[in-house]
């Protein structure tokens, strides 16, 4: 039996665009969980929703892996730049991921996974999609922080020079881990949506099922920002389309095969 893609993505608002690019459906009717029939060079693709965090994407992914024959597994969706030079619209194309601990712990390095050379050929091919389809790509380590996001340019410029990373999400070592265990080879493929010059709007805490924005906190922020909210919303909505649609091309056209 050929093996299924599958693809991790920490919210809904990023998985729709993914999942109407390759004309996926949903599973028991569920948002959070899709499947897309092989078709020519796309194979058998499966996308789920993780939630937020490391813990909750590590749950997802060996629960979904236990639910489908995948042989590739992808951590889809957002991550944020900490060191200056790396634009929003930039992706992140390689296998390799340090857990932190929390704040509490000055956010030492708890483990890592490092698949580059496993998954070194799925790599070259990502890597060729994104020059097929226009996006540039960056390499370099991305960390993973499980408690709370990073806000403040201070605390990413930190644990950047500490742990000579580049880049920062709450969901791919989970997914590696989980994949690893399964041993399933994996990729990130995230687009970059803030950097230390452009920052996230600071929403607190996100919904930790469907990645979003709590509605109290997010019209609290939209009221104090009147002038920049519409600009800023409507980039990221827009950003995270774009890469819906670029990601979704990727797996349409056989970059992604298992």
């Amino acid at each position: 039996m050929a093996k299924s893609l599958l693809v991790l993505i920490e919210g809904t608002d990023e998985l729709l665009p993914v999942a109407k690019g390759i004309g996926a459906r949903r599973i028991d009717g569920s948002i959070y969980h899709w499947r897309a029939q092989a078709s020519g060079v796309m194979p058998e693709t499966f996308i789920s929703c993780t939630g937020v965090g490391t813990q909750r994407s590590y749950e997802c992914t060996k629960k979904r892996l236990s639910e489908t024959n995948a042989g590739l597994v992808v951590s889809a969706g957002t991550f944020g730049a900490i060191v200056s030079g790396i634009p929003q619209h930039h992706w992140m194309c390689n296998a390799i991921t340090r857990m932190l601990g929390d704040v509490g712990d000055g956010r030492s390095k708890r483990d890592e996974i490092n698949a580059n050379a496993a998954s070194a050929g799925h790599i070259a091919r990502l890597r060729e999609g994104c020059a097929a389809t226009g996006v540039d790509w960056v390499d370099g380590r991305l960390v993973c922080v499980g408690d709370v996001p990073l806000f403040t340019e201070k605390e990413k410029a930190e644990i950047a020079k500490a742990h000579e990373a580049i880049g920062v999400d709450m969901e791919t070592f989970g997914i590696a881990k989980a994949s690893q265990e399964a041993g399933v080879p994996w990729v990130t493929a995230r687009i970059c949506v803030d950097t230390p010059e452009i920052p996230l709007p600071d929403f607190g805490a996100l919904n930790h099922t469907t990645g979003r924005p709590y509605y109290g906190r997010l019209f609290k922020w939209i009221a104090q920002h009147p002038v920049q909210a519409v600009p800023t919303l409507y980039g990221l909505w827009a950003l995270v389309n774009v890469y819906g649609e670029k990601l979704a091309a990727m797996i349409r056209r056989g970059y992604l095969q298992p």
